[in-house]
């Protein structure tokens, strides 16, 4: 059933359009005294530096195999390594406040996505769906990144995001979670919003795939309303193994 596409909710908008022409306006004296530091090594002189770029990019391939695909999805990708400068740069951008990291962040995106695009295939250009953030983590950071990176990936390819799915419920943090106890979480906590119309081609935006339980509980909603191509791209990718040993 198709329904009016939900339009970019209006705290997107507004922050894009006061986030632009604040930074306009005192860019110059932020630049005299507070240099801006890149998110992964904290070098002067750009959010995400040339260096960090560069280890992130070769740090991982940007495809992955069939076998390794979350359930419901036809393809995948991700930019590198969450023990690559990625990962510093996400945990800034999620723990330190940071969400001008989504623009460099989710710039980064783009050959991923034009990747996933053309092994989905499909007569109409894909729509960018962030996957929804938890409603508690929202509250306490006050912006959603993976709409953030979402709508840069979306700047950077010419293709459209739209925000059109909803979790039903808030989940325990992933990261304390093993495989099976990650999926249990997940299990339906995420739904198609009402009111929206569900496009043929859609590619999930998050910021880490690490067991890939998040990515299929949402492909699992878009195929239950009948989407007929399902990619994923996240930024980094972080092996549940790498998670154990963190903890």
């Amino acid at each position: 059933m198709q329904h009016d596409r939900a339009p970019q909710p209006a705290w997107l908008t507004t922050y894009h359009t006061v986030r632009h022409a604040l930074l306009h306006l005192v860019a110059p004296v932020l630049l005299l005294v507070a240099p801006q530091r890149c998110g992964g090594c904290e070098a002067e002189g750009s959010a995400f530096c040339d260096a960090c770029r560069a280890a992130a990019l070769a740090s991982a391939p940007t495809q992955i195999a069939a076998r390794e695909l979350p359930r419901g999805c036809d393809a995948a990708g991700v930019v590198g390594s969450y023990l690559s400068p990625l990962g510093v740069a996400l945990r800034t951008l999620k723990f330190r406040a940071a969400p001008e990291l989504a623009d460099p962040l989710g710039a980064l995106l783009a050959t991923t996505v034009r990747t996933v695009q053309l092994e989905l295939g499909g007569s109409e250009p894909p729509v960018l769906v962030p996957i929804p953030t938890d409603p508690a983590r929202l509250r306490e950071r006050g912006f959603d990144h993976a709409a953030l990176l979402a709508a840069s990936a979306a700047a950077a390819t010419g293709l459209c995001s739209a925000l059109i799915l909803e979790r039903t419920r808030g989940v325990p943090p992933l990261h304390t979670l093993g495989k099976v106890e990650r999926q249990r979480a997940m299990e339906r906590a995420i739904a198609l919003r009402a009111g929206v119309e569900l496009p043929a081609t859609v590619i999930l935006v998050d910021d880490i795939w690490t067991s890939g339980a998040t990515f299929r509980a949402a492909a699992e909603a878009l195929r239950a309303a009948g989407c007929a191509r399902i990619g994923a791209v996240a930024v980094a990718r972080e092996p549940l193994a790498a998670v154990g040993a963190r903890q």
